[in-house]
């Protein structure tokens, strides 16, 4: 359990690094803001995949299940309007891949709920560790779209 916990806190404190910022011309400057706004809520739940790490102690195997379903579900549903987006052609290939590994993010978020719910800590662990490395890249594609943006 601890090796789960330390887990869940290194892809926890990954995920929190996709926080970006931006500026430009005029559909990139509509582009920023569709993108600021479709970001805001994906902070939020990060921040929220942050705590659930760290309030683990004392909690179920299920209650933390449900936790990770609950944080996939509503990751799923702010990811939408995000994908929504068309990002200008300078910044679309670290945007594809931005969306590409949120989408991950989410499927191995299920992943871990799943493992959790059947007791499978092997299975569990095996999930965090690709949610660790989704959201690395994840950080790396935001960073990658944040630089094209500022140097348009």
């Amino acid at each position: 359990m601890r090796y789960l916990r330390a887990s869940i806190a290194a892809c926890a404190v990954s995920v929190c690094l996709i926080v970006i910022a931006g500026c430009g011309s005029s559909r990139t400057t509509q582009f920023k803001a569709g993108y600021a706004a479709a970001q805001a809520p994906l902070n939020q739940t990060f921040l929220d995949v942050s705590r659930t790490v760290t309030h683990v102690k004392g909690e179920t195997l299920a209650e933390i299940a449900r936790s990770f379903g609950a944080l996939a579900d509503r990751l799923g549903e702010e990811l939408a309007p995000l994908e929504a987006l068309k990002p200008p052609a300078v910044a679309a290939t670290a945007f594809t891949k931005l969306c590409t590994s949120l989408d991950r993010v989410e499927r191995d978020l299920r992943g871990t709920s799943v493992a959790l719910r059947a007791k499978d800590l092997v299975a569990a662990a095996h999930a965090l560790e690709h949610l660790r490395s989704d959201a690395v890249t994840a950080a790396d594609a935001a960073t990658g779209v944040a630089q094209k943006l500022d140097h348009k």
